[in-house]
């Protein structure tokens, strides 16, 4: 598919980034961002460039990438918020903001940045980048808010940041529409003082999974590792049938209350799948203590969204397929990555309609695949439409269009 226009049903996502921006800046920028979502290649400079129209060449996108002025935080931070305020926020509602990161396997040695990395999915060591990811999630809906590139020691010096350290910068920079209560969901690796004091901080809720060999007590009695005193507890909780990420399960479940080592006061959930290993027991950890259990089970389940999120940067639009050597050209390729999916975003939302702005009722979004072919589909529309207008021959227009369609 070539882009020769941008099309109308995007130009309302798609106008704001002209403010700040010179007109080949904007041009640039959008359509990148198209491009990322309609070509069926790898999202590298030279397929990009290739999928423009009369575009520049490929060298001319990384100039673009690399020395343009331009914040790609603060646009990503504004798309954010304005999905969120289409959606008709209403007081009281849940918004959740997930934490996780990704590697990224890189055969480059003089790209900035990289360090020896350990890919857990595809369970190999190599050269790579270990991306900082901040989704947040509003009625079912996910969305890219904050990503950071890690910088190893060696790069970053004084300024070196650790993984929790750019977590709880990110909580205590998170805008929030007034009203609604936020719950921040991270996995084990980011359950320390650090981020919990951030979230109180601000006044969030969290929910996460302790290490079984965290230490715990409760009414005062000595700290005793998860791993000893957690199977005790499922001796004494229930069974319940719920829906986990992806199937339906019974589980045994079992709460307590008590102080985690290094954070205080928690309620800490032990469940496992009924008939299931003792060895795959799981502990949710909260400082929510009010829920039941089934319900800090249910609301950590969200997290998996995540997950869903990253495999579609990654495997729709090419989260890791950059080849630029800079740090700020590969930061910004992340970030239009994520530009792109939340233009896929807006775009199936437009396609739900008044479901998008219902309080308290999550919205059924198509996945990945389909919102790429339904703004294949339209742009394709857009194009016959240029190319077949005219004030004369309507009725031909009309006969001849569906013809041009299948033949795009």
């Amino acid at each position: 598919m070539i882009i020769d226009a941008c099309p109308r049903s995007v130009q309302q996502f798609l106008r704001p980034f002209a403010r700040g921006l010179s007109a080949a800046q904007h041009r640039h920028l959008w359509t990148i961002v198209l491009a990322i979502a309609v070509t069926p290649r790898a999202s590298k400079l030279l397929h990009l460039a290739a999928a423009v129209l009369n575009g520049r060449h490929r060298t001319s996108l990384g100039v673009f990438l690399r020395r343009s002025d331009w914040d790609e935080r603060l646009i990503l931070d504004d798309r954010v918020s304005w999905l969120i305020h289409r959606m008709r926020p209403r007081r009281g509602e849940e918004l959740q903001l997930i934490i996780d990161d990704t590697r990224i396997l890189k055969r480059a040695k003089r790209m900035a940045c990289l360090s020896m990395i350990y890919d857990y999915k595809t369970q190999r060591h190599g050269r790579g980048h270990i991306v900082v990811l901040a989704a947040v999630r509003f009625r079912g809906v996910t969305m890219p808010w904050r990503i950071e590139l890690w910088r190893p020691k060696k790069v970053a010096g004084r300024t070196y940041r650790k993984f929790t350290e750019i977590a709880a910068a990110m909580i205590r920079e998170m805008p929030t529409p007034p009203g609604l209560r936020v719950r921040v969901l991270f996995d084990s690796a980011y359950l320390c003082p650090l981020v919990a004091h951030a979230c109180q901080s601000r006044g969030f809720r969290w929910f996460s999974v302790a290490q079984r060999s965290r230490k715990f007590s409760r009414q005062g009695r000595r700290h005793r590792a998860l791993t000893e005193v957690a199977p005790g507890w499922i001796r004494h909780g229930q069974t319940v049938r719920m829906r986990r990420a992806r199937r339906w399960a019974s589980m045994r479940i079992a709460k307590v209350d008590g102080h985690l080592s290094r954070i205080g006061k928690v309620s800490l959930v032990a469940s496992k799948r009924v008939g299931d290993r003792w060895k795959n027991l799981v502990v949710f950890a909260t400082d929510e203590c009010r829920l039941s259990a089934k319900a800090i089970v249910s609301i950590y389940e969200c997290r998996w969204a995540i997950e869903i999120l990253f495999k579609e940067l990654r495997t729709d639009l090419g989260l890791g397929d950059y080849q630029v050597l800079q740090e700020d050209a590969i930061v910004r390729h992340l970030h239009l990555c994520c530009l792109s999916h939340l233009m896929l975003t807006h775009h199936a939302m437009d396609g739900v309609g008044a479901q998008a702005r219902k309080a308290n009722v999550e919205v059924a979004l198509p996945p990945m695949s389909m919102r790429l072919e339904a703004l294949r589909t339209e742009i394709r529309r857009d194009q016959m439409r240029r190319l077949l207008r005219g004030k004369r021959n309507r009725r031909l227009r009309m006969k001849i269009e569906p013809y041009f369609m299948a033949a795009a």
